[in-house]
């Protein structure tokens, strides 16, 4: 294996690449994975170098607080190719801050953010080849951090691992979408960590929306978690509804997800003129 130091970020390059393996046109949504992924320890109250790595498996402790407490947090971004063979994001220091609000609502540590964006720029920079050009495809990003440490004391962890692993993917969804708007279970409540891209917020979403495939819907629209009367967002998105002339979407809140595609849409729409309530 060959290792070589970027900045922050120390290198050690898989020794064969898996990508004659992928079928470039045909590819499923997060189930093929790229060579390297980027990890990253915390202990002893600091975070340590940054690793781009071949992409392998964690070895964790039975007792690892993760399994027992929830302590997990992630992002979601796309990385596209040009034909100039340049790598584009979008606002990426967007997920980055974000991560870290997760971070403290679930008294994790935060991640500096030169340890993120030249971490991710490492990897993207490695993987590059692995960056589809098909269209409607994309390399999915997927940071996370979870809590590493061991014990069965319910409290924070005193160790956590971040991970960037990368997975080039076709649409999530395929075509038209048909959506329930859910009247019974709630995806957050005051004071919890719904405006947080916590683990546990998708977990508790799966039962409910099982339900709804059953039915025959492929996402569920979630309503406040009192009345069930207020829509809030979608299971996968924040959501927007036109109404004449004007563009309505739920008011950010701590049972909703600040989302990135949110926040620049509601951008875009005031410099084109557009009312946003």
């Amino acid at each position: 294996m060959s290792f070589e130091v970027s900045n922050t970020i120390l290198i050690e390059r898989a020794q064969q690449s898996k990508i004659s393996e992928v079928d470039f046109d045909n590819l499923p949504f997060g189930k093929i994975r790229t060579d390297h992924m980027l990890i990253c320890e915390y202990s002893d109250g600091k975070w340590n170098q940054p690793r781009v790595v071949p992409y392998q498996d964690i070895s964790l402790d039975p007792s690892a607080k993760i399994f027992h407490y929830g302590q997990s947090i992630f992002e979601g971004m796309k990385a596209y190719k040009d034909e100039q063979e340049r790598i584009w994001l979008f606002r990426p220091l967007e997920n980055q801050k974000r991560l870290n609000i997760s971070a403290k609502r679930l008294a994790m540590p935060e991640l500096p953010e030169a340890y993120f964006m030249e971490g991710l720029s490492a990897l993207l920079k490695l993987d590059k080849d692995w960056i589809p050009t098909t269209a409607d495809s994309s390399l999915y990003v997927r940071p996370f951090m979870f809590a590493s440490g061991t014990g069965f004391h319910a409290s924070p962890s005193d160790a956590y691992t971040f991970v960037i692993a990368c997975s080039p993917s076709g649409a999530y969804f395929g075509g038209k979408i048909k959506v329930l708007i859910e009247e019974k279970y709630a995806r957050a409540a005051n004071g919890g960590v719904g405006f947080a891209k916590a683990g546990g917020n998708y977990a508790g979403q799966f039962y409910p929306t099982n339900l709804a495939i059953e039915k025959g819907y492929q996402q569920v629209i979630w309503t406040d978690d009192i009345k069930h009367e207020f829509i809030e967002e979608a299971g996968a998105m924040n959501i927007f509804v036109r109404i004449g002339d004007k563009l309505l979407t739920a008011p950010t809140s701590d049972r909703i997800l600040d989302g990135v595609t949110r926040k620049s849409i509601i951008d875009v729409a005031k410099d084109m003129g557009i009312d946003v309530e």
